[in-house]
C-alpha cells in the first residue's frame, strides 16, 4: 500500500480514480502493453488517496474488470487483483490492480482502432506514422522470450539475483522470482534461461549470445589509424551480465578519462572531467539496455579520442522514437529488460536520460551531444570536448609574453605548436617534441634551434648532447 500511495507515477505504474470512463481505462491497459508493461492502481487518485469504489457502486467494480474483453483487440496478457483495504473515510471498501504484461509480438487497439502507448508517466495516442514504426518493431520483441535450450539453473549468476532481490524486497526463492518475471521457462520438463534472463542475470551471457558485450578502445589522436600507423593505445571488453558489464565498463572509462586544471575566476585552480560523467554513462546505458540483440554479428562499441567520445550500439531506434524525438519520446525495444535494469536503479525514466545529457553538456560549456544512425542499423552518440578551446585559452595566456606576440604571426603551424607544448608543459625534451609536432628527432630539433635563434625558447643543458637539458620558454628580461 506504500508503494501504491506514494510512488510517483512513472513508465511502469499509473493511478486512476474509480470514476475513469470505462474507454479510459482501457486505453490506459492498452498503452502499457503496448510498451513496457506495469501497474495500473483505480481508486486511488493522483495525489495517493484512496477513494475506493463505494461512491460508484458495485456494478461500476464488476464492468471495470470486462474492459479488457469489451474494448480492446487483441486482449493483452493481464492480471486483476481486488484488494480490501480501508478508504480514506474509513470505510470498508476496494480498489483494483490491473497488471499488465507487454504485447511482445503484436499491437493492442482498441474498439475505435486507435493505438496508445505509454510515455513516461502518460499514455499518448499514436499516428499512422507510430504505429506504422511500431509494428515493424514489434517483429524484434520476440527475442527476450526465446528459450536458450541449453541453458539450465547451473548458468545463473546467484550473486545478481540475490542483488535483484534486495532491490525488490522480496523474499522469495531465486527459481520462484526468475519464473515470476518470465527468465526462467519450462521445456520437456527442464527448466531454461529465457535470452533475456540469460542477458540479465547469466554467469556468462557471450556463450549463448556472442554479441552481448560492450568493447572500449582508447585512441591516441583524433581518428583511427590503421597498419604501422595503428593508435590503439588500450582496447578493454566487457562481457559479464548486463548490469556487471555497465558497472565495470563505467569504472574503466573514468580511469582512461583525463583532468584539466584551470585558474577560475576566484584566482583559484578547478580541476574538471573531461566529460560529465552523467552524459557518457547514460549514453553506456542507453546503448546497453536498447540496442538490438537480435544482431548477433555486432557489438556495443565506445571509442576515446583526443577530441570526443563515440558510443554505437547495434540497431536503429526503437518503436516510434526518430532523431527529431529522442529528448520527448521513450520506448524500449527490450521492455523486460528495461525494466529490471530500473528495478536495480540504472536505467532512468520519463524521458530525463537523454534531455538531462543535453543539459549537462551545456553545462560543461561543451557542444551538444550529437545523434546520428549512420547506416540505418545503429545509433551513433559523440561527445565533443573542449580540448581545442583548452588549446586556445593556452595560445591565449601564452601570447601575454611580449616576445611571442610579436614573433606569432611569422611562426608557421607546426612550431606554433611546438611553443605551445612547451608552455603547456613547461619544459620538453626533442624526443617529446617529434611526437609534437609527429616529424622525425632532426626536423623537431631543427624547429626548436629556430625558436631559440628568435629568442622564444631557450635549452636548459650545459652543451648541445646533455641528456638532462630541456627546452623551456625565454624569460622576458
Amino acid at each position: 500500500m506504500e508503494y501504491l500511495i506514494n510512488t510517483p507515477e512513472n513508465l511502469y505504474f499509473e493511478r486512476k480514480r474509480a470514476k475513469i470512463s470505462f474507454q479510459d481505462l482501457a486505453n490506459e491497459i492498452a498503452s502499457f502493453a503496448n510498451a513496457n508493461g506495469g501497474i495500473i492502481a483505480v481508486g486511488i487518485t493522483d495525489n495517493g488517496l484512496i477513494e475506493g469504489f463505494n461512491a460508484y457502486g458495485i456494478s461500476k467494480l464488476n464492468d471495470c474488470q470486462k474492459v479488457v474483453s469489451r474494448y480492446l483487440k487483441p486482449a493483452p496478457i493481464y492480471e486483476y487483483e481486488l484488494i480490501k483495504l480501508k478508504n480514506s473515510k474509513d470505510e470498508d471498501d476496494c480498489i483494483l490492480l490491473f497488471h499488465v504484461e507487454p504485447a511482445l509480438n503484436y499491437i493492442v487497439r482498441n474498439n475505435k482502432d486507435e493505438v496508445f502507448c505509454r510515455q513516461g508517466d502518460s499514455s499518448i495516442k499514436l499516428t499512422a506514422d507510430q504505429i506504422k514504426s511500431l509494428e515493424y518493431d514489434r517483429k524484434e520483441r520476440d527475442f527476450e522470450t526465446e528459450i536458450l535450450i541449453d541453458s539450465s539453473i547451473n548458468d545463473i549468476d546467484l550473486e545478481m539475483v540475490d542483488l535483484y532481490k534486495e532491490k525488490l524486497g522480496t523474499q522469495l526463492s531465486t527459481e520462484e522470482i526468475l519464473r515470476a518475471r518470465g527468465f526462467l521457462r519450462e521445456k520437456n520438463g527442464e527448466w531454461h534461461l529465457t535470452k533475456a534472463g540469460m542477458l540479465l542475470f547469466g554467469k556468462n551471457p557471450s556463450i549463448y549470445i556472442p554479441s552481448a558485450r560492450v568493447r572500449v578502445l582508447k585512441f591516441e589522436g583524433n581518428n583511427f589509424q590503421f597498419g604501422t600507423e595503428m593508435n590503439i593505445v588500450k582496447d578493454k571488453t566487457f562481457d559479464s551480465c548486463l548490469y556487471k558489464t555497465i558497472e565495470e565498463a563505467r569504472e574503466f572509462i573514468n580511469s582512461q578519462l583525463r583532468e584539466f586544471t584551470h585558474l577560475n575566476q576566484s584566482g583559484i585552480f578547478e580541476t574538471v572531467p573531461e566529460y560529465p560523467e552523467f552524459a557518457w554513462y547514460e549514453g553506456l546505458v542507453n546503448a546497453v539496455t536498447h540496442r538490438d540483440y537480435s544482431n548477433s554479428g555486432e557489438h556495443i562499441t565506445i571509442k576515446l579520442y583526443d577530441d570526443r567520445l563515440e558510443i554505437c550500439s547495434p540497431g536503429k531506434l526503437g518503436g516510434f522514437v526518430t532523431l527529431d524525438t529522442m529528448k520527448t519520446k521513450r520506448y524500449s525495444r527490450n521492455p523486460q529488460i528495461a525494466r529490471v535494469l530500473t528495478d536495480l536503479g540504472i536505467v532512468r525514466e520519463l524521458n530525463e536520460g537523454v534531455k538531462r545529457i543535453y543539459s549537462e553538456m551545456q553545462k560543461f560549456f561543451l557542444n551538444p551531444p550529437i545523434y546520428s544512425e549512420p547506416d540505418k542499423n545503429s545509433v551513433l552518440l559523440i561527445l565533443e570536448n573542449n580540448i581545442i578551446m583548452r588549446s586556445r585559452r593556452k595560445e591565449e595566456s601564452m601570447l601575454k609574453i611580449n616576445n611571442i606576440q610579436n614573433e606569432w604571426k611569422n611562426l608557421n603551424y607546426l612550431e606554433r605548436q611546438l611553443l605551445i607544448a612547451i608552455f603547456d608543459k613547461g619544459e620538453i625534451n626533442s624526443e617529446e617534441a617529434s611526437k609534437v609536432i609527429n616529424r622525425g628527432k632532426t626536423t623537431a630539433i631543427k624547429m626548436l634551434n629556430k625558436l631559440i635563434d628568435i629568442g622564444l625558447v631557450e635549452w636548459t643543458g650545459t652543451h648541445k648532447s646533455d641528456i638532462k637539458g630541456r627546452y623551456i620558454i625565454k624569460k622576458e628580461r
